[in-house]
């Protein structure tokens, strides 16, 4: 059982949701103790007094404690989620807007956008990474801040921490896939392979009738936002010329990037929207705190990130590996990356440790894209640790996005103009 857990950008309009999900499942994983770290001491004051109200009034057998340094987040931690975003919300904004300015799609974790955010997100990671290893040498980190796949390289290529790569997006993608068909998806009846939002999926259970018959018209599942559905529909397309496969929702962005351009300029920023739904969950979090049995009704994100972190805390104090996506250093996954590449698959998790399956093969065609983006993670790992101009030259040029030279110089410009302290390699 895991004692004492840790959750970093615990003053997020995530985290009352994440708590939820632990109070929900507290019978199964054995929970004393929830630290909570933010630099945002007001969102952290706030949802501190939320969650100890939570934990107390379910009477979830563990405790709920706010901190205000990393130092003190992390002394005598077993397991660190790492939930943060350097730069808040206005870098985001910068990212998703930036590259439109060159005709390429912004977002915070494909393209420039999410090139852009490692630089922010690598150094504080390497920075978690010290402290852990002063603090909490035998801690495991679980790194869910974004591009997780650049962060969680940097990670393994630092070296010195244990650290396991998570997202959610595989059950996103294949629920609408499901909702989309009306068919049953079997809880995680699935595999995967490849890098992390650009992965592909294979051997899928849906309701007993295998992936390849897909129907001639599949129109999008309801409630799906603009850009949504246009990656599904971009999905379906991709998964027409691969038969038994079912592509990550992202990898549309970069088959068709004009089309994703063309939505964001008509939409406007993701951010913005964001920002304007949060005035009215921290508005709910308050009026909450202060009740004897404070009733969550609403918190950002759905369930996927509780559920998730949750899956992963009870898989990790039980005798049986329980089977996960999860992003690892290659070491034998698959034979379509280098041995040291963080790769997106499932593997099995245990109180005994991460146990490594062999991945299936890619689909026909479509490896050179995805050695295409091998390259550039590694590349934005080494770049964003570094802090080299001309490194970040190179890494920005070699994702599939960019592609030349004079793009990445004109992006660089860019960023130089308009990040200033928002991005800390140029400070």
């Amino acid at each position: 059982m895991i004692r004492d857990f840790v959750i970093l950008g615990g003053g997020s309009a995530y985290t009352p949701g994440l708590l939820q999900a632990l109070i929900h499942h507290r019978a199964s994983l054995g929970l004393a103790r929830v630290r909570l770290y933010d630099t945002h001491a007001e969102h952290l004051d706030l949802v501190g007094r939320l969650g100890k109200a939570m934990a107390r009034s379910a009477g979830a057998g563990f405790t709920v404690e706010t901190v205000s340094s990393l130092g003190a987040a992390l002394v005598g931690a077993e397991v660190v989620l790492n939930s943060t975003r350097p730069g808040g919300l206005a870098a985001r904004r910068l990212d998703e807007t930036i590259p439109l300015a060159l005709g390429i799609p912004g977002q915070e974790t494909v393209g420039p956008g999410g090139f852009f955010f490692a630089l922010r997100s690598v150094p504080e990671a390497m920075r978690l990474a010290d402290t852990l290893e002063a603090e909490a040498p035998d801690a495991l980190l679980l790194n869910y801040t974004n591009p997780s796949n650049i962060v969680t390289q940097a990670l393994v290529d630092r070296g010195g921490v244990r650290v396991l790569g998570l997202c959610d997006q595989s059950e996103e993608d294949l629920h609408d896939l499901a909702q989309a068909l009306h068919r049953p998806l079997e809880p995680r009846a699935f595999r995967c392979n490849g890098l992390n939002h650009a992965t592909w999926y294979s051997d899928v259970d849906l309701g007993g009738n295998p992936l390849a018959d897909l129907p001639a018209a599949l129109p999008a599942p309801e409630g799906l936002d603009g850009e949504h559905r246009l990656r599904f529909e971009l999905s379906l397309e991709l998964a027409r010329t691969t038969p038994g496969y079912w592509p990550n929702s992202y990898l549309p962005y970069y088959l068709a990037p004009e089309r994703f351009v063309r939505l964001s300029r008509e939409q406007g920023p993701r951010t913005d929207v964001i920002l304007r739904s949060l005035p009215d969950y921290y508005a709910h979090f308050r009026e909450e705190a202060d009740q004897e049995i404070p009733r969550l009704r609403f918190h950002r994100g759905s369930s996927g990130f509780g559920d998730l972190a949750v899956t992963v805390l009870r898989a990790l104090g039980a005798k049986e590996p329980a089977t996960l996506v999860l992003n690892v250093e290659n070491r034998g996954i698959t034979d379509q990356f280098s041995a040291t590449t963080v790769v997106e698959s499932r593997s099995g998790l245990s109180a005994a440790g991460l146990e490594r399956r062999e991945a299936p093969a890619l689909p026909p065609g479509q490896a050179d894209l995805l050695l295409r983006l091998e390259a550039y993670q590694r590349l934005a790992a080494e770049a964003a640790r570094s802090g080299d101009e001309p490194l970040i030259l190179k890494a920005l040029e070699a994702n599939p996005l960019v592609g030349t030279r004079s793009q990445a110089a004109a992006l660089w410009d860019l960023a130089r103009e308009r990040y200033g302290p928002l991005l800390p390699v140029l400070a």
